[in-house]
């Protein structure tokens, strides 16, 4: 049985599996019921973790009564013997502990639980001294099949065939947060602990960008708690100063009266570029070549024909009615590039400050990922997207959604 399984998963190089991580793009076997993965095999049973139904394992052994597996995490034990399964189907088996899979109110979502620290490193190892890869936003959604249940132990939360690996400790997980949650617990220690205090303000400052409610006061007990302590990472005026234009939103009639307004165009070449009226002969005047293919390219909604572009900048072309022309879909400010809204010429040295206090009631914002990302609604299925990099416009791209 065991070698059928094998062949099945595209498993036969099993001897090369090692326990810090799958061989990218290999295919795992699921198990049928959650159990435990134990050290070593037979009856002295010493325990490494816990998987869930359906969990992807790798089999490189057999005896009568276990497989020897490795789990998600790189981890190498032994589980009882249990029908292994080629593909998933979202089930759970009988007396799976919630306390360690909760699978959401309904009882149908993957396993999971919420990260619950601010700016959580993901490594691309599950060790310390691993790259890291990216930060995980507080209470970021994480799903999990097989939980460590030794001291500090790593989950593993990337892509399914590991292609794009992912690490981080089972410590910083927990349930969902809320607001009010945090904001009790930073008043419990507001004034009687400096380091918890610090700690709690932090994860409220994070939350309150993430949730875009409670944000000014949320900034407001940052600054209190801060007062005196220099923290070079966080420009806290310039946050409130962000609150206060949110604050100011226009309603829709109003607001797409004042985007029109402005009316939007970009620069290139001393040629202006009028988004949606932009015309092939102007792109072959500007020696910009035609491609086929862009990857990445949204497969829904607004879908392009064909693209021009140079090395700093995407124009997508569609014909309606005989009608040939383009938009702009990205940007970026390196070689003279530049973007005009209003009175507004923004290029590679326009200011972010300058951004938000001219535009800063049409934006949203992606404000705890670096670099900062900020929004401006296009009708009822875009957005316009500008990056600042150190404090500089960087790129811009235009997003229709699915």
């Amino acid at each position: 049985m065991l070698n059928k399984i094998l062949l099945a998963a595209g498993m036969i190089q099993c001897c090369f599996y090692n326990t810090m991580a799958q061989n990218p793009g290999q295919r795992p076997v699921y198990t049928s019921e959650w159990g435990h993965l134990f050290r070593e095999s037979g009856k002295n049973k010493d325990l490494l973790g816990i998987f869930s139904t359906e969990a992807s394992v790798y089999v490189l052994d057999s005896t009568q009564t276990q497989y020897k597996v490795q789990v998600s995490n790189g981890d190498i034990g032994f589980i009882d013997r249990q029908p292994l399964q080629k593909s998933m189907h979202g089930k759970k088996s009988a007396g799976e502990p919630a306390q360690y899979f909760y699978r959401g109110t309904e009882g149908y979502q993957c396993p999971h639980f919420y990260v619950q620290v601010s700016e959580l490193r993901v490594r691309k190892g599950p060790t310390t001294e691993s790259v890291p890869v990216r930060r995980a936003a507080l209470n970021e959604l994480v799903c999990i099949n097989y939980v460590p249940l030794y001291e500090d132990g790593w989950i593993y939360i990337g892509d399914h065939f590991h292609e794009n690996p992912e690490y981080i400790q089972m410590k910083y997980l927990g349930n969902e947060l809320t607001y009010d949650k945090i904001l009790k617990d930073y008043l419990a220690v507001k004034g009687k602990n400096k380091e918890k205090e610090l700690a709690q303000v932090g994860r409220l400052r994070e939350i309150a960008w993430l949730e875009d409610k409670n944000l000014k006061q949320a900034l407001l007990y940052w600054k209190e708690s801060y007062s005196g302590i220099e923290n070079t990472k966080i420009d806290i005026d310039f946050e409130l100063l962000l609150a206060d234009q949110f604050a100011k939103k226009p309603g829709t009639e109003a607001y797409e009266k004042k985007l029109k307004d402005l009316n939007m165009h970009f620069l290139w070449k001393n040629s202006e570029l009028f988004d949606g009226k932009i015309t092939e002969t102007q792109m072959k005047k500007l020696e910009m070549q035609k491609v086929k293919d862009i990857p990445d390219t949204p497969e829904c909604g607004w879908e392009p024909q064909y693209f021009y572009r140079t090395s700093d900048m995407i124009l997508a072309f569609e014909e309606y009615k005989g009608k040939v022309s383009g938009s702009i879909y990205k940007m970026s400010f390196k070689n003279g590039e530049a973007v005009v809204l209003g009175n507004e010429h923004m290029d590679s040295n326009y200011n972010e400050k300058d951004f938000v206090n001219h535009f800063g009631d049409l934006l949203s914002t992606r404000w705890i990922s670096s670099p900062h990302e900020y929004h401006i609604q296009n009708g009822d299925a875009g957005l316009f997207i500008f990056t600042f990099k150190d404090g500089k416009l960087f790129s811009y791209e235009c997003m229709y959604y699915c």
